[in-house]
């Protein structure tokens, strides 16, 4: 009658109990109507939230059910003379370790029970001893509040305890002791029954109430996970937008600075581009705020991310702020867009490292190859880096592009060259699919 998850231990009391907090609350199973539409069950009345909420009272009238009767047993007895006052008084003690056993019957299962059993076994021969009502309670408080088996083997006991006591004290029984041994053990098999089936189901309750909670909080760490992802892949379009075009347009602003007077036009044609990258940059910047925004009726204006066709533009825009910048594509680029998003970023980051810390370099190469089902970016500067003030960079950008080529399985790795200058360089499958 019992599987592992009836075997298994806890406190299903709490967890019914927290279970029947609300009035909504209901059990888990649901039943669907007529309509189709998903129906929850009735919640719990009025009589069965009452004693979820208050165990212990529940508790102090289980024990009043053998405490009472017991007493009144005693002053029975006490009164009639039928048993010595020496026994009388030990069997009104052996009743006060009882009822308190009882009281902490969920707590201690397996202590009531051996209390009980003890005492009613010393007692079988007296048939106005109360063991066997306190026995049936213990048995069933072993069947709900700790597992199957323990209930079959206490009951097993019993019967064993109790067939034994009533043949060893068969000489000085006032009555026939085989009927209230026959009786304990019936009742006690009863009361295992329906233990079983009540503690069953206190513990699927409880399982069910568990495995909610323990989905809550997957739940919340799954979005608290999702929510940190988003921030990193915002944080890396913020930085590519802002942080790469602003480079781009303090260049061309401080170019135009020095060609003012020198070269009237030279210095007109980098203002003129300072304004379209601004611009650029702006749409830019609307698109993915645009994306952020939750409004009713509003669908932000969203246009396509940067593909491999826009590289030479890109390379050309660092062209016209100064930095000697040249591109060569070797094999067939891959059509995946979220590939070709990454190559984009990471050519426009290491251009972008290349204008910010690189000193006056003669040759800034891009190069890009397919070949052998794989892809590599190529950027490399002979430059000397140190010689002159660098402007202060997140650290964000190698890092934000690293995390770009692991999505598709990809690796990036940079530093300084033996001959001098720097180097990026990302490797990822052909493929540009996100494994």
């Amino acid at each position: 009658m019992g599987g592992s998850l009836a075997d298994s231990r806890g406190h299903p009391d709490e967890a019914e109990r927290r279970l029947t907090e609300t009035p909504n609350s209901s059990p888990p199973h649901a039943t669907q109507g007529a309509d189709g539409e998903l129906r929850l069950p009735r919640p719990p009345g009025v009589i069965r939230l009452f004693w979820a909420r208050h165990l212990r009272t529940a508790d102090i009238l289980i024990a009043s059910i053998y405490a009472f009767p017991e007493a009144v047993a005693r002053i029975v007895t006490y009164v009639d003379g039928s048993l010595s006052p020496v026994l009388n008084t030990f069997a009104l003690l052996l009743g006060a370790v009882t009822t308190v056993a009882l009281y902490k019957r969920r707590s201690a299962p397996m202590t009531a029970l051996i209390i009980t059993l003890a005492v009613t076994a010393l007692f079988i021969w007296n048939s106005s001893s109360m063991g066997p009502i306190a026995l049936t309670i213990a048995l069933y408080s072993v069947a709900v509040h700790h597992s199957v088996r323990a209930a079959w083997i206490g009951l097993g006991a019993t019967a064993v305890a109790v067939a034994l006591a009533g043949l060893a004290t068969a000489g000085i029984a006032t009555d026939p002791a085989d009927a209230d041994v026959i009786s304990t053990i019936i009742g006690g098999l009863f009361a295992v029954l329906i233990g079983i089936n009540i503690g069953n189901r206190k513990r699927y309750i409880g399982a069910l109430v568990d495995r909610a909670g323990q989905l809550a909080r997957e739940r919340d760490q799954q979005a608290q996970l999702a929510a940190a992802s988003e921030r990193s892949r915002i944080a890396r379009e913020m930085h590519d937008i802002v942080a790469h075009s602003l480079s781009v347009m303090i260049r061309l602003a401080d170019g135009a600075e020095a060609m003012v007077e020198k070269d009237p036009d030279a210095s007109l044609a980098a203002i003129r581009n300072v304004g379209s990258t601004g611009r650029a940059s702006l749409a830019e910047m609307r698109r993915l705020l645009g994306i952020l925004r939750d409004e009713e009726n509003e669908i932000a204006e969203r246009a396509p991310q940067p593909t491999l066709d826009e590289l030479p533009q890109l390379v050309e825009s660092y062209r016209a702020t100064g930095l000697p910048a040249t591109l060569t594509v070797t094999g067939v680029p891959p059509v995946g867009q979220g590939a070709q998003v990454t190559i984009y970023r990471a050519v426009q980051e290491a251009l972008t490292n290349a204008l910010r810390y690189a000193s006056q370099p003669s040759r800034v190469d891009v190069v890009l190859e397919c070949a052998d089902g794989a892809v590599t970016v190529t950027v490399t500067d002979d430059g000397k880096a140190g010689e002159t003030p660098v402007s202060e960079g997140t650290g964000r950008g190698l890092v934000g592009m690293a995390e770009r080529a692991a999505l598709y399985g990809g690796t990036v790795t940079s530093g300084p060259m033996s001959g001098g200058g720097w180097r990026v360089h990302m490797t990822m499958p052909e493929t540009g699919e996100n494994p």
